[in-house]
């Protein structure tokens, strides 16, 4: 009888050679079927939507409702319809994309060429006013009661 010397066996070679290709094609398969669901989910999220502005510029009234409030002296905000950005209450200017086309219903006393402003009242009022923010048919409304000075959204998606 023959005998082999270790590590000569071709059964045993067979079995210790690596992966099949089968089990490199459904390894493959699943990498791509999650990569699949992954990145249209992550660059979807990375993109301002008109919701996400309109939160914004909703978070941004009220804070400078309340800033005009505790300091007791007349407060600004504005928005440029035509450069796509606006002021929040400290001054900061801040942009929004350029899909987001923006309207804007205010007092006259507050427009200024392209820009439109809300003013709000050491009493909590304010000078009103609509924010209505369009985007691939869906469009948002950012109401500021006049009396109020109460900010709202109220989303028309169609």
């Amino acid at each position: 009888m023959q005998k082999l010397a270790v590590g000569n066996n071709p059964a045993q070679m067979r079995n210790t050679t690596g992966f099949t290709l089968i089990e490199m094609l459904v390894v493959l398969s699943i990498v791509a079927l999650a990569l699949a669901l992954v990145v249209p989910a992550v660059s979807k999220s990375m993109v301002l939507s008109v919701h996400d502005v309109a939160r914004d510029m909703q978070i941004s009234l009220r804070q400078a409702r309340a800033k005009a409030v505790t300091s007791q002296q007349a407060t600004l905000f504005w928005v440029d319809t035509q450069q796509h950005r606006y002021v929040n209450h400290k001054s900061k200017i801040k942009s929004f994309p350029d899909a987001v086309d923006i309207r804007a219903k205010v007092a006259s006393s507050e427009v200024d060429g392209d820009k439109a402003g809300v003013r709000f009242f050491p009493d909590g009022s304010s000078t009103g006013g609509q924010l209505a923010l369009y985007d691939a048919g869906v469009t948002v409304n950012v109401d500021i009661d006049w009396l109020t000075g109460r900010v709202s959204i109220v989303d028309e998606s169609n």
